[in-house]
């Protein structure tokens, strides 16, 4: 499925729920208001994978992988509400910083670039 479609879903899902606010994001104000509600709840399931984290090494649990995945899903679903409240295009922005993160890192040390570009292709080859 597509990007686009993905974000779509989401907006449909917000509007029948009420949680669409950042679509009124059209001033700094609100648009820092509802920032300042996005950091606690992506704090708030930075704590739920902490807690996976602390069950497994601590209390000697297994891994809760399903958990890990619900609340990674569930960040994606806060980051494709946060770019939405700054008119965010997520997939050229995404495209964007790669490239700016590949002349960054890959430059300097060309080995390394090369190993990169190698495994991207096995990657993107699949098993």
């Amino acid at each position: 499925m597509e990007l686009d479609k993905i974000f779509e879903i989401q907006r449909a899902f917000d509007r029948r729920m009420g949680w669409n606010i950042y679509e009124g994001c059209g001033t700094p104000e609100k648009t820092l208001a509802f920032m300042e509600h996005f950091t606690l709840v992506m704090v708030d399931e930075l704590g739920e994978i902490s807690r996976v984290r602390k069950r497994f090494l601590r209390d000697r649990q297994d891994l809760d992988i399903a958990t890990l995945k619900k609340e990674l899903v569930d960040m994606f679903i806060f980051i494709m509400q946060g770019s939405m409240a700054v008119k965010m295009n997520l997939e050229e922005e995404y495209l964007r910083r790669m490239k700016q993160n590949e002349e960054r890192f890959l430059k300097r040390d060309s080995h390394k670039a090369l190993n990169f570009a190698h495994q991207r292709y096995i990657v993107s080859k699949g098993p």
